[in-house]
């Protein structure tokens, strides 16, 4: 059996807010869960990102500080954690820039069959927001201009997204797919 965390990953401050589902091993590091995050919501890892863990800010191994305080690198901590820290919940935010700050809720501690991949996608709604769209009060105007032809910058921004933007599909088949590729990864590495 292998000891695993069912998380509910909202991205707040969008109304209605993208969420996913996942489930990752507890082994997992805190880097590795900021990768299967970033497949749950269709990113890039384009940008700088951090964890604030019962008190401890967890990101990249960079050189500067960002916020006077000191980053953990992500790689060397694992979410074994949230055994020895009862954390309900904790905070994930990437993209410094437009500050996409996410509720990360410990839905279940539980323990999976070997044969579960892992880390997996279970289930979510609302597409998340393109990559750079400028926050949360740039991807209000982005949904307002792509949804009427006739706004002044609809064209420009059906241009700089590459074509239509649904906001109700996550499109699960990507998703997935990724998930897949991250439970093969994590398995050569076993």
């Amino acid at each position: 059996m292998t000891a695993a965390a069912r998380l509910r990953v909202t991205l707040l401050d969008l109304n209605p807010a993208p969420w996913r589902t996942i489930e990752v091993p507890l082994s997992i590091s805190f880097k590795g869960l900021h990768d299967a995050i970033q497949a749950a919501f269709g990113w890039f890892d384009m940008h700088l990102w951090e964890f604030d863990f019962n008190g401890r800010a967890y990101g990249p191994p960079i050189e500067i500080d960002l916020d006077g305080g000191r980053i953990y690198n992500a790689s060397n901590a694992h979410l074994t954690k949230l055994r020895t820290a009862e954390a309900e919940s904790f905070l994930y935010t990437y993209d410094m820039g437009d500050d996409w700050v996410h509720q990360v809720d410990v839905v279940a501690l539980f323990e999976a069959k070997p044969d579960t991949p892992l880390p997996r996608f279970i289930e979510g709604e609302w597409r998340a927001p393109p990559e750079d769209v400028g926050g949360s009060s740039g991807f209000e105007h982005f949904l307002d201009a792509i949804s009427d032809p006739d706004h002044e910058d609809h064209d420009d921004l059906m241009d700089w997204h590459g074509g239509p933007f649904d906001p109700t599909d996550i499109d699960e088949d990507t998703v997935h797919a990724q998930f897949k590729r991250l439970a093969k990864k994590r398995r050569s590495k076993t």
